[in-house]
């Protein structure tokens, strides 16, 4: 049988690699209204609710900006916890003048996305019930970018709610990558990591996820197969936290990293590995 990862998975938080903190503070500190959990000289850790770390900021020596056409983050995306929540932070945006690139009614979600000043892509969206997940006869998940009830979300509107930030209770719902190879990916995050596909799409993008969600983890090809990886001080995706149910899921992922001989970085109470992309994966419990 296959390696299955823990399917109570959930993603953590999210590491940006910025060029101007002050510019990325103002995004998504002062924009986002995230609150801030720990600042020192070139570091921001930034929370929705005031305990877990959601985004962090991290400043280096020169850095580039992340070059075209290669590899790295397409999207992060913060899930809210209900229709009304994703009204109210939309309409928050608007307000603010935010310049939306798409959105995008998936059956099982429903999405806006935009794009950070240093060209990382954000998508904030709410899920429905997973009892209302359309599935095809054979169980399999059904998917589509259909054009969103703009009007039936904003009528959830309550203008009597101020403005105090991203809700509590917003998470970091998935991650999508682009990757050099869809092929070479598929490999790592199916066979070697254990996540579940869920969906591939033209041979050009794959969605994966522990416990039948829609997805934790999605891939792409859309910067070009083969694309190169970015230089190491470029902006944009450093690391991503992924959190296991208990120390057991977490010690048996271990283990079985360890007979596959991969190589693992250990931190406290913590490791961590890289992709095929150089994208560098914490796990934790």
């Amino acid at each position: 049988m296959n390696f299955q990862l823990d399917s109570q998975l959930h993603l953590g938080y999210v590491t940006l690699r910025v060029k101007s903190l002050e510019k990325q503070r103002s995004f998504y500190q002062e924009l986002f209204g995230l609150h801030l959990l720990e600042e020192t000289q070139n570091q921001l850790v930034l929370s929705a609710d005031n305990v877990h770390p959601l985004i962090v900021l991290q400043e280096g020596e020169n850095v580039v900006q992340k070059p075209a056409r290669t590899t790295g983050l397409y999207h992060l995306a913060l899930l809210v916890p209900s229709r009304e929540d994703l009204a109210y932070v939309i309409n928050h945006l608007i307000e603010k003048g935010v310049r939306f690139d798409g959105a995008s009614d998936h059956l099982f979600s429903e999405a806006f996305y935009l794009t950070d000043p240093e060209g990382n892509g954000v998508e904030i969206y709410r899920d429905r019930p997973r009892n209302e997940w359309p599935r095809s006869d054979n169980g399999e998940l059904i998917s589509a970018s259909d054009p969103i009830d703009f009007q039936g979300i904003m009528s959830l509107h309550d203008s009597n709610r101020q403005w105090t930030g991203f809700p509590e209770g917003t998470i970091l719902g998935h991650m999508h990558l682009h990757v050099s190879k869809l092929d070479d990916a598929g490999k790592f995050y199916l066979n070697r990591l254990g996540l579940e596909e869920i969906t591939r799409f033209h041979e050009s993008a794959l969605f994966m996820s522990a416990g039948g969600y829609h997805h934790h983890i999605a891939v792409n090809v859309w910067q070009g197969s083969g694309a190169s990886l970015p230089p190491e001080n470029a902006t944009g995706l450093l690391e991503y936290s992924l959190v296991l149910s208990s120390e057991e899921e977490y010690l048996k992922l271990l283990n079985h990293l360890s007979e596959l001989n991969m190589t693992i970085s250990h931190e406290n109470k913590a490791f961590s590995i890289k992709d095929p992309n150089n994208v560098r994966m914490l796990f934790t419990w």
